[in-house]
């Protein structure tokens, strides 16, 4: 990866999964039962961020290139790497968390279609097809590639990459949460 700063949010990432599916705070025997009326199931949260994934990979495969000759042309100005996590501030800030647009909303009946270890394994796969569309970019161009999200005040790449990850912090956190209520 040419990028040295989104390899390593690439293998937070990582980490963190590890992490959370080897987990022995989390009954990986009911995925798919919602711990309340108006959360998600593990099964549905982790179908969730397989959507985000998804979402951000085929929205960045056409954005990247539209936006990439003006990031080499500013190349040489400064950058932020690093973003702050959102989510709680949002919750902070707003007294609720946020509710997620539709298009990452998990359908109902995800339980029906797919078992845990094929969700996973989309997850997985998004992932692999994301690190291996932005590898090639140089870390200075990534910097200057600005995404048009305003609620996360406008992240480029590498802000967006870490983002990913803190996002996915932020679910299991919350599906730890809700299983120490049980």
């Amino acid at each position: 990866m040419k990028s040295a700063v989104m390899a390593n949010y690439f293998q937070q990432l990582e980490q963190q999964r590890a992490s959370f599916f080897s987990s022995e705070g989390i009954d990986f025997s009911r995925v798919f039962i919602r711990p309340f009326p108006d959360k998600w199931s593990v099964g549905e949260t982790v179908y969730h961020l397989m959507l985000m994934t998804k979402f951000f990979r085929k929205f960045s495969g056409v954005y990247i290139p539209a936006a990439k000759p003006v990031a080499c042309l500013r190349r040489k100005r400064p950058y932020k790497m690093a973003i702050h996590n959102i989510y709680r501030e949002y919750t902070e800030k707003k007294k609720r968390p946020m509710n997620a647009p539709k298009i990452i909303v998990p359908p109902p009946g995800v339980a029906d279609k797919y078992n845990f270890d094929q969700i996973k394994e989309m997850l997985e796969l998004e992932t692999v097809k994301l690190r291996m569309d932005v590898n090639h970019i140089e870390q200075d161009v990534a910097g200057q590639i600005y995404y048009p999200d305003p609620i996360a005040n406008y992240p480029n790449l590498l802000q967006s990459v870490q983002l990913l990850a803190i996002h996915e912090q932020h679910h299991f956190n919350l599906l730890k949460k809700y299983e120490s209520m049980f």
